[in-house]
């Protein structure tokens, strides 16, 4: 799929698909077309991946090493809580231990927001997250990309409910968006 920094432009877009169909290499390629045209100044990118985990996960700094003046803000520490817990609560806790890292970077943007953002893995924290603060960012934003799970692959989360429960916000958000493109 060939997305140029033009298509988005102004625009609310969504990059959605199964576990390891190139959502944070599209948005990587984003990035460093803003970097190209000397923009990086107006973009802040919210990196929520967790760490590469066999085919799951990744991070935007994995692939795009020079963020250059792009905002970058991410938490420490993102866990995975379908693939690293192994009961209910587990999943619950490393869903909330992820949701008070994340928090205070999106209420941070929206202390300081600009022209452009770039989250990728917003799915993160919408397991238990508050999903009118994330809709907030996409708003105060001129342009919006964001990539988000989408898929059949992670569907154990232990009795949890964070898979029905980021399905159904995430089809929320499909609905705000002015475009949503759909990787295979």
């Amino acid at each position: 799929m060939t997305l140029k920094l033009k298509d988005v432009l102004g625009k609310k877009v969504l990059i959605a698909g199964e576990a390891g169909t190139g959502k944070t290499m599209l948005l990587v390629r984003l990035l460093e077309e803003v970097n190209a045209q000397g923009l990086s100044h107006e973009a802040t990118l919210i990196d929520l991946a967790p760490k590469k985990l066999g085919e799951f996960g990744g991070k935007v700094t994995d692939y795009l090493h020079q963020v250059s003046g792009i905002r970058l803000l991410m938490p420490v520490n993102v866990y995975a809580p379908r693939l690293s817990g192994k009961t209910k609560e587990e999943v619950l806790l490393l869903a909330e231990k992820n949701r008070e890292t994340i928090e205070p970077l999106l209420k941070e943007f929206l202390s300081k927001p600009t022209r452009m953002l770039f989250v990728n893995d917003l799915t993160i924290y919408i397991h238990v997250g508050d999903p009118s603060l994330l809709e907030k960012c996409i708003e105060a934003s001129e342009t919006f990309v964001g990539t988000v799970y989408y898929g059949t692959k992670l569907q154990d989360d232990k009795g949890s409910g964070i898979t029905v429960r980021e399905r159904t916000l995430t089809e929320k958000i499909m609905e705000k968006v002015d475009r949503v493109i759909f990787l295979e």
